[in-house]
């Protein structure tokens, strides 16, 4: 499918399982999604007071705990494309009382939110689901502020075999078995169950070496992963440099090749030396 037609499909898929995506998040990691989550919080640096935003929100969960990080003089804002999606966020979020938490509907290639507005930006398990991953990250980039954080938690294919093994059994048959009986397995767009594309979708998603290339890509710096679930999981991180650190001119490949010659040749040439 082309571009567009994914953007609809997904939005569909989206609205499809909204009431049954944390149960179902929940169930699909071994109750272990909320560490995974509470690392991906450490990773932001987010202040007391800070502004930090959710991208493909879903219903709020990474939103809810970047609040909390924040703290009540801080804020939250929570964007996401599924009108469903965005209803159990607020609905969750009266539930909580929480009140320094926005939802927005948007896109993740075109934020509604300003440049540099905010001191970190996350994204949990959507990357692999928008139509140009380095645009999304180039948004996210974006709204960063100088030394904000940009970090994303997707699946990820392990790279020792045996857990390779049981990943792809689990995953592309468990997953979507437990997904129809469970939640739905009305096809979208005459196609797919909603978790049998969820499976489908990270076929062609990007390797982790891939991924760091579009962090560094969208002038993100510091660029590192962290694995979970044996692998199953991976959290990217990259920071937006600050207006100093652009201003410094990156060595070339000959300047590096070199910089063991030229810090014999500084230590001899140095008074004394």
């Amino acid at each position: 499918m082309n571009g567009t037609e994914k953007a609809t499909f997904v939005n569909q898929v989206f609205d499809t399982i909204a009431g049954d995506y944390d149960r179902m998040n929940r169930l699909m990691t071994w109750g272990m999604l909320p560490m995974w989550q509470a690392r991906v919080m450490r990773h932001t640096d987010l202040p007391v007071g800070g502004r930090g935003l959710d991208v493909c929100c879903g219903t709020g969960e990474m939103a809810f705990q970047m609040a909390k990080l924040a703290g009540p003089y801080g804020e939250s804002v929570g964007v996401d494309f599924s009108d469903e999606m965005l209803a159990a966020a607020a609905e969750k979020q009266k539930i909580r009382g929480i009140a320094n938490v926005t939802f927005k509907k948007g896109d993740a290639l075109a934020l509604p939110v300003s440049t540099g507005s905010f001191d970190a930006a996350t994204c949990g398990y959507a990357l692999r689901n928008v139509i140009d991953i380095p645009q999304a990250i180039r948004e996210m980039a974006r709204a960063v502020r100088p030394g904000g954080k940009v970090v994303c938690i997707e699946v990820s294919r392990p790279l020792f075999p045996p857990a390779r093994l049981f990943f792809n059994f689990y995953y592309y048959k468990a997953v979507p078995w437990l997904g129809d009986r469970l939640v739905s397995r009305r096809l979208v767009g005459d196609q797919y169950s909603p978790y049998k594309w969820l499976a489908e979708s990270l076929r062609t998603f990007p390797n982790r070496r891939t991924i760091c290339r579009y962090y560094k890509e969208a002038g993100l710096t510091d660029v590192r992963t962290r694995s979970c679930g044996f692998g199953a999981t991976t959290i990217y991180i990259g920071r937006k440099p600050t207006a100093e650190e652009g201003l410094q001119r990156p060595a070339s490949i000959l300047e590096r090749l070199l910089a063991p010659l030229t810090a014999v040749r500084n230590k001899w040439l140095r008074p004394g030396g």
